[in-house]
């Protein structure tokens, strides 16, 4: 076939389209097992995907809930903390108890 018969060849290549798709539409329309198997595969890894990230969900929020109780029962009953606050009160004591007495005869005041 010569290509400058310009008619022809399209009428070759819409016949050569036509029995392409033809032959598409009739091996789509077969199941294929293998395809089969795979997209159900795929429903699979959407669960375990899930499943994961609920896990290390709860596990992240397990650990920050044990962190925030650690804290609060530490700051409550720490003996150190315990031990700053009476010093601390009773140098405030003992210092504003100094400001009240007047000073002696002999002393100077600065």
């Amino acid at each position: 076939m010569n290509c400058s018969q310009e008619s022809g060849l399209r009428a070759l290549l819409s016949r050569l389209l036509h029995e392409l798709s033809k032959a598409n539409v009739s091996l789509g329309a077969l199941p294929d097992e293998e395809r089969e198997r795979e997209r159900q595969r795929g429903e699979d890894a959407y669960l375990y995907i899930l499943l994961i990230m609920i896990f290390y969900a709860v596990l992240a929020g397990g650990l920050i809930l044990a962190y925030t109780r650690s804290r609060k029962q530490e700051s409550k009953s720490d003996p150190y903390h315990l031990y700053i606050e009476r010093e601390w009160a009773r140098g405030v004591r003992e210092r504003a108890a100094q400001h009240e007495r007047p000073p002696a005869e002999g002393q100077q005041l600065l």
